[in-house]
């Protein structure tokens, strides 16, 4: 008859433990290691977001100045403070959103440059 050793059992089940601890941390570690990572580029893309939604916004202030200084003569009509952002834009589609408000003020532009001087219209 073998003898049975509780202390050898308690060894293995601590050491099986321990092992499965050690895996688990190790695992943790490279987790979290990938999620620092993650986080880095988020905040890479945060920052250019950031950056080009600024710049988006300062163009169109740039119009807004340009077409009102272009209608200041137009007292006929009311001007008014630019419009608010939509809340609804898609930031995906900010390059097409940029290129058709450079249209627009490019159109007023053109037909203030094009009017007929002196009421003549």
């Amino acid at each position: 008859m073998s003898e049975y050793d509780a202390a050898q059992d308690y060894k293995n089940v601590i050491g099986e433990l321990t092992a499965a601890a050690d895996a688990l941390r190790e695992r943790d570690r490279e987790r979290a290691d990938a999620l620092i990572g993650r986080l880095a580029e988020l905040d890479t893309a945060m920052l250019h977001a950031a950056d080009r939604a600024a710049r988006s916004r300062e163009a169109v202030r740039m119009h807004w100045e340009i077409v009102l200084e272009a209608l200041w003569d137009e007292q006929w009509m009311t001007l008014k403070p630019p419009p608010r952002p939509a809340a609804d834009a898609d930031p995906e589609q900010l390059d097409a959103l940029d290129r058709a408000a450079d249209r627009a003020a490019t159109e007023v532009l053109d037909a203030v440059r094009h009017r007929l001087p002196f009421g003549l219209r």
